[in-house]
């Protein structure tokens, strides 16, 4: 049963991979206020710069991508105050945005990039205006159900995605950290990076703190994504960079 599954799998990402490159040639990206469509796809865009929504033929998301960012202080997600959406460039293959979000004790800069062949590009840079303690950093990806029958990668050799997936950052599980969940209709690649460029991005890890926990949360399969805590000087900065891909709906 499980040679089948993995071989189905393995059939679905050739697909997808084929189909990106079928559809990359001859895509371009049209923008309308904040959402940006491509053949078979489309991103909405939130207020925070972050996917409001993901689309192929169906919803990958049940809501947007968001962080939580918590104060040790009070226990409470640290509540931002979006500045201006901007587009900072628009060519047919090509957009790119920014959004500068602030509170009383941290700036968040999101940098937001899309090409046409659906990958996705995020910088996030979080800077610190005062000494402050942090209970945790994490990035929720609230996948519909539909869009997450699969998991491939974080230890999992292309199964049926299980009850629940628990994965912590460490040298020799760095290979196993861009991940897929989805479906034939399509799906979402995804990989936490920093402005390093290391197999084990700094800030994510945290010394072997982060991870990353998949399990069902109410309607969505909420991945989770965490680095634990954090001890910020004034001045101080972290990245919580991270890339994706939207894979098509091969049945088209």
């Amino acid at each position: 049963m499980k040679q089948t599954i993995a071989f189905f799998v393995v059939l679905l990402l050739i697909k997808n991979a084929n189909a990106q490159k079928k559809t990359t040639a001859d895509a371009t990206l049209v923008v309308k206020e904040k959402s940006i469509t491509l053949p078979g796809k489309q991103l909405d865009i939130n207020a925070d710069g972050f996917p409001a929504m993901i689309q192929t033929s169906f919803n990958l998301v049940t809501e947007p991508i968001h962080f939580h960012v918590i104060n040790s202080l009070n226990h409470k997600d640290i509540k931002w105050k979006n500045g201006a959406f901007n587009y900072t460039s628009q060519k047919p293959d090509k957009v790119s945005w920014s959004v500068k979000n602030t509170s009383d004790s941290l700036n968040m800069d999101v940098d937001g990039l899309i090409k046409a062949d659906g990958k996705l590009a995020y910088t996030v840079k979080i800077t610190a205006l005062n000494d402050i303690n942090l209970d945790n950093i994490r990035m929720h990806i609230p996948f519909t159900t539909a869009a997450a029958k699969f998991v491939k990668g974080l230890g999992q050799k292309e199964e049926l995605r299980p009850e629940a997936i628990e994965w912590k950052w460490s040298t020799d599980k760095a290979a196993e950290a861009k991940v897929w969940v989805g479906d034939v209709t399509g799906g979402l690649q995804f990989e936490l990076t920093d402005n390093q460029h290391k197999k084990i991005p700094a800030s994510w890890a945290n010394d072997g703190h982060g991870g990353i926990h998949i399990e069902q949360k109410g309607k969505a399969i909420l991945a989770d994504n965490y680095s634990g805590e954090h001890h910020l000087k004034k001045g101080d900065v972290l990245y919580y960079n991270f890339s994706m891909l939207i894979t098509p709906d091969t049945k088209k």
